[in-house]
């Protein structure tokens, strides 16, 4: 009672102040507040509600849980209140907008977080319960004797529970869909799609995982797959990773449709996106391998097993796909460079900055292994630190080799690193009232459109102005695509417009 009529009190203040003051419902001020006490209020209810009532509901109906539930009700009340207030005065502009932004996108990446420990912990869970009525699960739970407590899972609340935090999560999602804030909009959007390819990537790896096992090994139990802690639970992260892509995917084509980035860029920075996160996939399964032959070779402790090459032949096999993708955004680059450049760039100077990373840390650890070891002051399992550097600069060196020879060889780097040349000085002035006329010291004959041109040389400044339009188009799309610099593409114009001839 106490807080609630101080409560009132200051809110009443509050809205005195804004009918005197205009100004104070667009100021940072009240933004600030407003938005990051909802924002509180939502990054605790929500995991509340989810974690500690409906999952602790659908793993045992006698629980407990009227705490949780009255925090969450009451929180989420509170969330309501402040959002009914927040659109009383609409934001645009300044550091109230920017407040507003921060709320909106930052929980918006937190739900995702809490959505993504939910959905690894409970959808194999619930896909048990609906199709083997829970007895993975429960076989799993007792496989090591211990029967003291393995509950039986509600299918109705592991759906509630999934189903809470996509809601919130696609709800943020659908509050910033008329944003027009660029930069901000796109990074947070392309990061958390980069975030489901990451999952979706490692689904394909445990698909690869366990189709294997069985072709080298003994197949594994249906436990191992579907029961708590599974093994080769590949159900959680590729559905993770598809719900999370797809709904992304949405977003961002509806970004494009509102003009914030062109559909063909979008398309291939999406395509960018993957092949990157495929590419350390793949090099990673690489360098496992180099590691497991070098382990072969001085098998100390030991030499590694058969699941030590299972799991490095799915590594390869989960990123493989980066190669089709790789020649896809070489084949656009060849045909349309100005639209192509960027993405191609970000794909080619990513894999090579990664490889400069690996060659130069990965040859720094073995070496320092070694002459450790030479000095008879080894480091702990020298030989396997010494092999794990080593197959680290062997891969760093191929992806240097070979993506900064692209880079090289695609002219990609060249806007980058060029300085600019001086600007050649203008052309001299036309006198007032003569449109063109160049101070060459030629003859000049007047046509009937105003502009003189040289005398007898009508039919060559006719072909001229008509081949020049397509080597100002050419020039441009240089520019577009960073193989020329402002002031070069400039020069290059200036130098067309002052010859009657290309």
């Amino acid at each position: 009672m106490i807080a609630g009529a101080l409560g009132g009190l200051h809110y009443w203040l509050i809205r005195r102040d804004m009918q005197n003051d205009p100004a104070a419902g667009n100021s940072a001020i009240r933004s600030f507040f407003l938005n990051m006490t909802e924002a509180i209020g939502i990054v605790l209810a929500v995991p509340v509600a989810g974690f500690l009532v409906f999952s602790i509901l659908a793993s045992s109906q006698s629980s407990d849980v009227v705490v949780a539930a009255a925090f969450a009700l009451s929180t989420l009340l509170l969330v309501m209140l402040l959002e009914l207030e927040r659109r009383r005065t609409l934001v645009s502009q300044g550091a109230a907008l920017g407040f507003q932004r921060l709320h909106f996108y930052g929980v918006q990446v937190l739900l995702l977080i809490f959505l993504t420990f939910a959905w690894l912990s409970e959808s194999k869970t619930l896909l048990d319960a609906l199709f083997f009525a829970g007895r993975n699960t429960l076989a799993a739970c007792t496989a090591n004797g211990d029967t003291t407590y393995c509950p039986r899972y509600s299918a109705h609340f592991l759906f509630i529970t999934l189903l809470w935090f996509v809601v919130f999560w696609v709800g943020y999602g659908w509050i910033v869909r008329k944003d027009s804030a660029p930069l901000l909009r796109l990074l947070v959007h392309c990061l958390s799609f980069a975030y489901g390819i990451g999952f979706l990537l490692a689904g394909v790896y445990q698909v690869f995982r366990l189709i294997l096992q069985p072709i080298f090994s003994t197949a594994p139990a249906l436990q191992d797959v579907l029961g708590p802690g599974a093994t080769y639970d590949f159900f959680s992260p590729l559905t993770l990773g598809l719900l999370v892509v797809g709904v992304y995917f949405v977003w961002l084509r509806m970004a494009a449709r509102q003009g914030l980035i062109a559909r063909s860029v979008l398309a291939l920075t999406e395509c960018t996106i993957g092949a990157i996160l495929a590419a350390g996939v793949f090099w990673w399964g690489c360098g496992n391998a180099l590691y497991n032959l070098f382990q072969l070779w001085v098998p100390v402790p030991q030499k590694p097993d058969v699941q030590d090459w299972i799991s490095t032949l799915a590594f390869i096999l989960a990123g493989v796909c980066y190669v089709p993708l790789d020649l896809y955004l070489r084949r656009r680059y060849a045909l349309d460079a100005a639209t192509a450049a960027g993405p191609r760039r970000g794909f080619v100077l990513a894999l090579s900055g990664s490889g400069i990373l690996a060659l130069a840390i990965g040859g720094a650890v073995a070496l320092y292994a070694w002459i450790t070891s030479l000095f008879g002051s080894p480091v702990a399992n020298w030989q396997q630190v010494t092999h794990g550097g080593l197959a680290a600069f062997i891969v760093g060196l191929i992806l240097v080799v070979v993506y900064l020879g692209t880079a090289v060889r695609e002219r990609l780097l060249r806007g980058l690193f060029k300085r600019s040349r001086p600007v050649a000085p203008a052309l001299a002035t036309a006198a007032p009232g003569i449109a063109g006329v160049q101070s060459a010291g030629d003859a000049t004959v007047a046509t009937d459109d105003g502009v003189s041109h040289p005398a007898g040389e009508d039919a060559e400044a006719t072909g001229a102005m008509a081949i020049q339009p397509a080597r100002i188009e050419a020039i441009l799309d240089e520019l577009l695509a960073g193989k020329l610099t402002r002031d070069e593409a400039a020069t290059r114009i200036r130098s067309l417009a002052g010859s009657s001839l290309p």
